[in-house]
């Protein structure tokens, strides 16, 4: 954590700028606790933990993805900008601190990359997605077209975390990179209900009208992790262990899916989201009785997988 403020204070000096609190903290914190969770996990697979180049690089992913978030959310850009500040980099002319930044993070990465074809494939499908999110303030948007965005948007953008690592990953690897994403992406959006409605945004998680049906759904998709990490080409010790480090990010989901099965109770159907208070769709991890649930359901996922 130490490391990574100063890391990025340092790069705010370089290019004579700062950034706000808000995203600063959330680059830090991004990195804080991905690094440890998602990369070094993989790492592992290679019998290693991170080293410093691609902590390094790790930063600059979190730069270059909570910028491009400003530049959306924020209406910074336009879309046609987005494009060339993504695509266009030698052509673009960056006037703000923000976009300096930006494309320093961008280049450096990119320009790390081995395998570039393909990361030009994910990247141009990543932006492509993130252009489509825009329907999800269409209330009219289908709950099909909800889920194709919900997992390409955390899917893509977790995958192209491996282009960053010093081994090049397996396409087993890769897949396994990619689905832990969906699943982050559905999760953050479970932890996130109370917060999308009062925005407007739709979600899969914001429309569910039955918390056990959802639990279903949400098995499923932890089900083709599992099937996915017992493919890896790798000794079943190494896979239980990376299983653990899945299962944990699995396993948050899982709480906020047993928080709302709780709210449902007996009935049919949940009540409608908007007339519930805060406190019902917050899921607090700090609470003990939430750290022993998310330990018990790590356990009964992970040692499940041979």
């Amino acid at each position: 954590m130490k490391w990574a403020t100063d890391y990025l204070r340092k790069i705010e000096l370089q290019f004579n700028g700062r950034l706000d609190d808000f995203t600063f903290h959330k680059i830090v914190n991004s990195y804080a606790i991905y690094n440890p969770m998602m990369c070094d996990a993989f790492s592992l697979l290679h019998g290693r933990l991170t080293n410093r180049q691609e902590k390094e690089r790790m930063l600059h992913y979190f730069i270059c993805s909570s910028l491009f978030d400003n530049f959306c959310d924020r209406d910074a850009l336009t879309v046609k900008q987005l494009n060339d500040i993504s695509f266009n980099t030698e052509l673009y002319h960056a006037e703000r601190f923000d976009e300096k930044l930006f494309l320093h993070s961008h280049v450096l990465l990119r320009d790390y990359v081995r395998d570039k074809q393909y990361y030009n494939e994910v990247t141009h499908k990543l932006f492509d997605v993130q252009q489509r999110s825009a329907k999800q303030f269409d209330e009219g948007i289908t709950d099909e077209e909800l889920e194709a965005i919900t997992f390409m948007k955390g899917g893509y953008s977790v995958l192209l975390c491996h282009f960053y690592m010093d081994e090049e990953a397996t396409a087993e690897e890769q897949q396994c990179w990619y689905r832990i994403g969906s699943i982050i992406q559905l999760t953050n959006d479970l932890y996130d209900i109370y917060k999308d409605i009062q925005d407007g945004s739709q979600t899969l998680a914001n429309r569910m009208r039955n918390a056990y049906a959802f639990n279903e759904f949400f098995l499923g998709i932890v089900g083709n992790m599992k099937k996915e990490i017992e493919a890896l080409p790798c000794p079943a010790s190494v896979k239980r262990s990376f299983a653990v480090s899945m299962m944990g990010i699995c396993a948050f989901g899982l709480i906020a899916l047993q928080q709302l099965q709780q709210v449902q109770g007996t009935a049919f159907e949940l009540p409608d989201f908007q007339t519930l208070p805060r406190k019902s769709l917050i899921i607090d991890m700090e609470k003990l009785s939430n750290l022993w649930k998310w330990m018990r359901l790590v356990y009964h996922h992970s040692k499940e997988i041979s």
